[in-house]
């Protein structure tokens, strides 16, 4: 699997087969090592840009270094830190939009990364879904958990978000 997240323009390759049983952390430190980058991949699709993911996942794991001895699950808070943050960034995205379209009424330029337009054309808790389930590899119920939801919701937002996708890439 790629180790490395490049510009905005690429996407990393999505992970194949089954995910791997990452080994349980036992220190923080532990913890950042096996998971910084595969939290970085996660935020990088969420929120599309490299700084903003670093900005995210660094963010996340401070906040899982200042709890560290009340969590019971650091990989799952983890990933509920970087859905939460990530959500937060793509919030202010479209505030600072808004506020920019009411100054300028020109058109930006246009990304030619197509696989990241089409997921930043779905709404924010659909396209969290579908990275974390068929990037990140998370089953369901453990993206329920990161996402703060059940796991009804889940299925929903990925047949959703996965028939969204579909008509978004057939344009």
């Amino acid at each position: 699997m790629n180790t490395a997240v490049g510009s905005s323009a690429e996407v990393p390759s999505p992970a194949s087969g089954e995910p791997e049983a990452p080994e349980r952390a036992t220190t923080f430190e532990e913890l950042f090592q096996q998971r910084y980058e595969p939290m970085m991949r996660v935020a990088f699709l969420l929120v599309g840009s490299r700084a903003e993911a670093e900005d995210v996942v660094q963010d996340a794991f401070a906040r899982v270094n200042l709890r560290w001895s009340r969590i019971d699950n650091p990989p799952g808070y983890l990933h509920r830190c970087v859905v939460n943050r990530s959500h937060d960034v793509l919030r202010r995205r479209r505030v600072e939009q808004r506020l920019w379209w009411m100054h300028r009424h020109e058109t930006s330029e246009l990304d030619a990364d197509e696989m990241g337009d089409a997921l930043a054309a779905l709404p924010p808790a659909r396209r969290t879904a579908i990275v974390l389930r068929y990037y990140a590899g998370l089953s369901e119920q453990q993206i329920a958990e990161a996402m703060d939801v059940r796991p009804g919701t889940v299925k929903s937002l990925l047949h959703r978000g996965m028939a969204e996708l579909k008509r978004v890439i057939e344009r």
